[in-house]
């Protein structure tokens, strides 16, 4: 018998028996609850037979509303699976219970029953017994009353009890029993990805603890989540609602926040969310302080917020198309304010894809019992805080926040009674302050002017060491060009999905007349562009040494070439006029020098938007010079030193002036 089993007994089981696919439509702590309860292991194929049926004839499906009620008419009483929530309505002094799955409310729920499952008030779920009473003199509506119900979650847990049986047990056991209880297999995995793996309950052990994790499909990040705790709710996709999240205006109902321990927001590129403005000012109320008013309505919630979604790949990296990775989340949600609320970002493109051999065939704890673990937890103070016994440098307060967060997170699931060595506190410090850091580079892409770059160091017991994501080697594939070329130009592009961007743009001339075009999915602003640039040469022509076969006139067709970057901003004229003068004068275009600026048709340069993520971008794909307009002069001198760098800033006023720059003109 396995050390587990030898000390929790009845409260671990046998992962492999509780895994099938036929029955995985139900919540996994309902299943192994059953399985627990019922198979006793001396004849388990014929015991888990039984449980089939049970679920096939008695779970509480949305379908079987109008069946269930006929059958509870016709026999009198009916028991069904399913999770049964009680509230005191005022208006006559009794508790009504009801049933969230078949949208059945009004339950008589007499006050004994509740004063054995005190629980009830907040939602158990078990097997409920329904006694239907007939309409009489006394009652002219038919009544439905809660006779019985057996709760599945387990009821009290002793939170000593568990630090206590945890000294049984070595790190590495400790670790593996947990991989096992989420469903996972231990030995699949690395040490690294298995606490990445815990570093996911995080959130459901740790007040408020708001998490990212993004990564390719079937790697198990919603698996970790999904039916795990009772106490989390999980959106998958769809439309989230102010009223669902938060509070419905109209009377004040708490929203999902103020209900659940933690809020998972699957499939998060696939979110659509209601009003995106006020939600998402909102979200940054409610991670900042747990708090928030929507209308006339203060509510209090402590639920952790988690993201997951999917990202591309190039090996074991996010693929090389990405500028930044945030780009797969809705544009309403890449809001710098926003994402740094986020207290980690877990990578989940280091994360195996699951198979067969990836889950768990040991013993792990049963969900029931887990999930009321995880909840005590977050209540749970350590005998002495860990942010006591380590540094931080070059952290700011969210950082430090944030890193004390997920460090306490850790201690708490793998180390209850606090007793952590200097060692393996180190290895939680140094992964909380990684998964900060990959936030705060994302930031400095995102928003660099406001999030300048910087590492964040942490030193425990001595011993210093820096915060360096591994993908911070991970090269874009978007490059200058490699030598000057005709027509062949660098623009620069920022946006809400991107960031700052260097953008190529490549104009071929040809001899006559008509309208200039623009190849690719342009928007309509993208298009007047380019026409005001051509304008603009055409009134300094006779200042050009125009190739003799444009002697009659000319048209372009431009290509901006990187297709995915979003192409909607007038700020490409100046390149544009640079491009289409290289064209018709054969000359090239330095391919170290970027231009950005919006261009009237008579020559005149315009300031743009997003000089600071645009300059960065120059200065990260090696270009020595950038051209600007001369109304982004004074931005330019507050911008930090880092994000300038050793490039030279030109500032121009015109075309004239820019052609002047580079020797078009003299």
């Amino acid at each position: 018998m396995s050390k587990a089993r030898e000390q929790f007994g009845h409260l671990v089981v046998e992962k492999a028996k509780t895994r099938l696919p036929d029955l995985k439509e139900f919540p996994r702590y309902v299943v192994e609850c059953l399985i627990n309860r019922f198979c006793s292991g001396e004849n388990f194929d014929e015991e888990l037979g039984q449980v089939r049926k049970k679920l096939a004839q008695n779970y509480a499906a949305p379908a079987d509303k109008d069946r269930i009620l006929y059958e509870a008419r016709e026999r009198g009483t009916y028991d069904l699976i399913g999770r049964i929530e009680v509230s005191l309505d005022l208006k006559t002094d009794t508790y009504v219970g009801a049933i969230p799955s078949l949208n059945l409310r009004g339950l008589f729920v007499p006050e004994t029953l509740l004063n054995r499952y005190p629980r009830l008030i907040g939602g158990l779920w078990g097997i409920a017994t329904l006694q239907y009473q007939r309409p009489n003199s006394d009652n002219p509506v038919p009544l439905i009353v809660l006779t019985e119900f057996q709760p599945f979650q387990y009821g009290k847990v002793d939170i000593k009890e568990f630090e206590s049986k945890r000294h049984a047990f070595s790190r590495e056991e400790w670790i593996d029993l947990l991989m096992n209880t989420v469903g996972l297999n231990p030995e699949f995995y690395t040490q690294r990805q298995k606490l990445f793996v815990l570093v996911r309950l995080v959130s459901i052990a740790e007040r408020m603890v708001h998490l990212m994790e993004l990564g390719p499909r079937e790697t198990g990040k919603s698996y970790g989540y999904k039916n795990l705790s009772y106490y989390s709710y999980m959106l998958s996709g769809g439309r989230a609602t102010p009223a669902a999240l938060f509070v419905h205006a109209g009377n004040g109902t708490p929203g999902l926040v103020a209900r659940f321990d933690t809020l998972v927001f699957d499939e998060i590129a696939n979110t659509e969310f209601k009003d995106p403005t006020a939600t998402v000012s909102i979200f940054k109320d409610y991670m900042e302080y747990g708090n928030f008013t929507l209308g006339k309505y203060p509510v209090k919630g402590e639920a952790s917020i988690v993201m997951i979604g999917n990202l591309n790949v190039l090996g074991n990296m996010p693929h090389e198309m990405y500028e930044h990775l945030l780009e797969p989340l809705p544009a309403e949600l890449i809001d710098p304010a926003l994402f740094e609320r986020v207290h980690g970002f877990i990578p989940g493109w280091e994360m195996p894809k699951l198979e067969d051999r990836a889950f768990a065939k040991g013993y792990g704890f049963t969900l029931d019992y887990f999930a009321e673990v995880l909840h005590l937890l977050r209540t749970t103070l350590l005998p002495l805080d860990p942010s006591t016994r380590y540094k931080l440098y070059n952290a700011k307060s969210r950082d430090s926040e944030a890193i004390a967060k997920v460090t306490k997170g850790l201690t708490k699931l793998l180390h209850p009674d606090g007793k952590v060595t200097d060692q393996e506190l180190g290895e939680y410090v140094g992964l909380a302050a990684e998964m900060r850091q990959r936030v705060k580079d994302q930031l400095s892409v995102i928003a660099p002017g406001e999030y300048p770059h910087y590492t964040i160091e942490y030193e425990v017991a001595g011993v210093r060491k820096a915060a360096s994501p591994p993908e911070r080697s991970r090269k874009r594939a978007i490059n200058l060009p490699s030598k000057p070329t005709v027509g062949i130009v660098i623009g620069l592009v920022v946006s809400s999905t991107v960031g700052g961007q260097i953008q190529l743009v490549e104009i071929e001339a040809y001899p006559g007349k008509a309208e200039p075009r623009v190849r690719g999915n342009v928007k309509a602003i993208m298009k007047s562009s380019l026409a005001a640039a051509c304008d603009a040469v055409h009134s300094i022509r006779a200042k050009l040494k125009v190739s003799t076969e444009f002697a009659d006139g000319f048209h372009v067709t431009a290509l901006p070439c990187q297709m995915a970057i979003p192409k909607d901003g007038p700020s490409a004229g100046l390149a544009f006029a640079v491009g289409v003068t290289s064209a018709i004068i054969k000359q090239p275009v330095p391919n170290d020098v970027a231009f950005t600026g919006e261009l009237t048709m008579k020559g005149f340069v315009h300031g743009i938007g997003g000089l600071a993520q645009k300059i960065d971008a120059a200065k990260k794909a090696g270009a020595r010079k950038v051209l600007i307009p001369k109304d982004n002069e004074k931005e330019l001198k507050e911008l930090p030193p880092q994000v300038v760098g050793a490039m030279q800033i030109v500032c121009v006023a015109t075309l004239e002036e820019a052609l002047t720059e580079i020797g078009y003109l003299k």
